[in-house]
């Protein structure tokens, strides 16, 4: 049960990627963002996910949550491939497997003529898979490596009203005691005799069995909370003050910097790029930037 509530919590070093500002953490999050949902190219795509990734190597994360990292990825990836693969819709579809035939009895009639695996579906979801991939990764490398009180400092640096930034930073500290829950229920159904692990009826009394209870804990402890918030005259005076005030350093500038630019040229370049294809809008002035974003974006 530790080892499930460590999953969630921040992991604190003293490495170049914890002694990132909060706020140019949030900043860098937000750009890379707009940079992933504006690339579709898989060779681009790759790359800024093994750059997200090599911030884990960097921040020296420990194994358990390298173990989960792997997890997650390989069923988001894997997931969004074998599921555009499959559904494809748009045109042109080379088809390279086949499931079901048309003329196969009932299934091929209940599947509207056919079950395919189609090579331009395969790619697609490449992209979607690693463009998902890339912003999980990031946002778990940041709550990872944030203190929560780093982090609320950090949305109000940005000019987040208290009151918001701090349900924010609740919720997620929510995450571990549910975690701790959640394994909690499931070791007292093991001591009970249930097998979370067998299909059929066994899953269905597990998944039962643990909302109950979790819910029950859940909504305790928020009335907890409020009552406590509220004795400590939580909106009594609007401006407050921190303990630890943040600064941004000269590497923080500058990745901050290259990020938002980066961000801000991307989202340019597929706009002008986009309104070129769609021909709405062309000029020869603007050929190297089609050129770029047509090969490279």
């Amino acid at each position: 049960m530790i080892g499930a509530r460590s999953i969630a919590e921040p992991t604190i070093k003293d490495t170049v990627i914890h002694r990132i500002d909060p706020r140019a953490k949030i900043l860098i999050l937000i750009s890379i963002v707009f940079v992933a949902v504006s690339l579709d190219n898989q060779k681009t795509m790759f790359l800024l996910f093994l750059t997200v990734l090599s911030g884990f190597v960097l921040a020296k994360m420990p194994a358990i949550k390298i173990k989960t990292l792997v997890i997650l990825l390989v069923l988001l990836i894997w997931g969004t491939i074998y599921s555009q693969a499959l559904f494809y819709s748009q045109l042109p579809r080379t088809v390279i497997f086949t499931i079901i035939r048309p003329e196969f009895p009932i299934l091929g009639w209940l599947t509207g003529g056919g079950l395919f695996v189609y090579e331009e579906g395969f790619h697609h979801g490449a992209v979607q898979g690693l463009r998902s991939a890339s912003i999980l990764s990031l946002g778990l490398l940041m709550c990872w490596t944030t203190d929560s009180r780093d982090m609320l400092n950090g949305l109000v640096g940005l000019r987040v009203p208290y009151s918001v930034a701090f349900m924010v930073i609740t919720a997620v500290r929510f995450l571990p005691i549910i975690i701790t829950e959640v394994a909690t229920v499931i070791t007292v159904q093991r001591l009970r005799g249930f097998n979370p692990t067998k299909f059929g009826s066994g899953i269905i009394k597990t998944l039962l069995n643990i909302l109950t209870p979790t819910l029950a804990n859940c909504v305790r402890r928020t009335g907890t909370l409020a009552i406590s918030i509220q004795s400590r005259a939580f909106r009594a005076n609007p401006d407050r003050t921190s303990l630890k005030k943040l600064e941004f350093s000269d590497i923080d500038k500058i990745v901050v910097a290259v990020c938002v630019f980066t961000a801000i040229s991307v989202v340019i370049m597929k706009l002008i790029y986009n309104m070129y294809t769609s021909g709405i809008y062309y000029t020869s002035g603007l050929r190297p930037v089609y050129a770029i974003a047509g090969g490279y974006l």
